[in-house]
């Protein structure tokens, strides 16, 4: 089995040195990893902590200027093959400095990539924060957001049963961006899934109608199926 690479970019809002939050990226892109050697793919990752952009996220936002570190953040987010996101939730929303920086970036920078929602927070309450406030914020930059979302509250942390849980839920949601993330660049997806399956095979036929280079018009006329034909079923 040949080796491919996949780089996924976690955009990460931790607020100390060693928060949960943190921890919580590290954990995701480590199990990615492991979903990525299971099936031949080196996956290749890197955090880019906003904590250390919001000097330069506010002079954007009052100036319009972007500043070399924010530049190189953008592009690093726009060269990636996949996205994680991760911000602590308080008052039932992910850290307004998190928000800022995908408010700040470029429209499009998102289009077709996958990406992997995660927050924390103190209790369970806040664990629909992320889909309520960052589902349709990525969306709207073209991203296409895997369907599970990880969130992990203090209890996850401090307990042997609630650690099993979370771990399954990072389990599940870094196969769905892996999965996804090769079947939108080709890597690997007769090892992600298996040609004989034929569960699998709708999910590949979707991937693949929306692969191609990053950016293209997915309105555009000649790709869209007419509407008489639609009826015909």
């Amino acid at each position: 089995m040949s080796t491919q690479t996949m780089k996924i970019v976690a955009v990460n809002t931790s607020l100390s040195e060693d928060s949960t939050t943190l921890k919580l990226t590290e954990r995701i892109l480590a199990t990615a990893a492991s979903v990525g050697e299971s099936v031949g793919t080196e996956v290749v990752t890197e955090i880019i902590n906003v904590r250390s952009l919001a000097t330069a996220l506010t002079d954007m936002t009052l100036t319009g200027f972007r500043s070399e570190a924010l530049e190189t953040a953008f592009t690093t987010v726009a060269n990636a093959d996949a996205i994680v996101s991760v911000a602590p939730v308080y008052k039932a929303a992910p850290v307004g400095l998190h928000t800022l920086f995908w408010q700040l970036i470029d429209d499009r920078t998102l289009a077709r990539t996958p990406v992997l929602i995660a927050s924390t927070g103190g209790t369970a309450r806040h664990s629909l924060a992320g889909d309520a406030v960052l589902r349709p914020m990525l969306a709207y930059l073209k991203g296409i957001v895997v369907p599970t979302t990880v969130f992990a509250a203090t209890d996850d942390w401090g307990s042997v049963e609630g650690g099993r849980a979370l771990n399954a839920r990072i389990r599940q949601a870094a196969e769905e961006l892996v999965s996804l993330t090769a079947s939108l660049t080709g890597l690997g997806v007769d090892d992600l899934a298996e040609a004989d399956d034929p569960e699998s095979a709708p999910a590949r036929s979707v991937f693949g109608a929306v692969s191609g280079e990053r950016g293209g018009d997915e309105f555009d006329p000649e790709r869209i199926t007419p509407f008489a034909q639609l009826l015909e079923g």
